[in-house]
């Protein structure tokens, strides 16, 4: 009897091994954004740290010009991101992962700063300048570290990202930032 305990208990542990090991080969770290084509802002390249593996973020309506509905592949994570109300783009809903975030403006039009919200997470995110929206980062880069640049100032079809966020905040709150930044820091054409 005691064998057989030890030999589940065993398995329970490679079992356990194989299944960290999986989630942690499949954790991609975004770290940069650019234009998949440089005169259109409604499809985006998204660069991990393996080199190997190229997401996308496109524009979900593009023969109908609508900027409300996106969505974004990574390897196997998918994204959805919606504006909530037709002709209100203060507040928008990102899907990831089995995750939800309320994303809406910290004051209705103005687009440079948002307040972030997962359920386990409340995060400032916010342009540097307001006329200026090349340089975004959270409110509390102590806490949470995450931080978007323009590659080339006024230019917007090129972006580096710093996350340092604990692992404890969603990839779909990531996901809101970077979509964020984009949405209202370029042309929409």
């Amino acid at each position: 009897m005691i064998s057989q305990e030890r030999s589940g208990t065993k398995w329970i542990g490679v079992i356990l091994l194989i299944l960290m090991t999986m989630s942690g080969a499949n954790a991609q770290t975004i770290v940069g954004v650019e234009t998949r084509y440089s005169n259109s802002f409604k499809e985006w390249n998204v660069i991990t740290d393996d080199p190997d593996l190229i997401g996308q973020l496109w524009m979900r309506w593009p023969f109908q010009n609508d900027w409300t509905s996106w969505d974004l592949q990574v390897g196997d994570i998918h994204a959805s991101i919606q504006q909530e109300r037709p002709d209100d783009p203060n507040f928008w809903v990102i899907r990831c992962q089995g995750v939800i975030v309320n994303a809406k403006t910290a004051w209705s039009g103005e687009y440079y700063r948002w307040k972030l919200n997962d359920g386990n997470h409340q995060i400032n995110w916010e342009a540097r300048y307001a006329n200026q929206r090349d340089t975004w980062a959270t409110d509390r880069l102590k806490e949470f570290n995450f931080q978007m640049h323009s590659d080339w100032k006024g230019d917007p079809r090129q972006w580096t990202i710093e996350d340092q966020l604990p692992e404890d905040v969603s990839l779909a709150m990531r996901v809101a930032m970077v979509f964020i930044t984009l949405h209202f820091s370029t042309p929409h054409r």
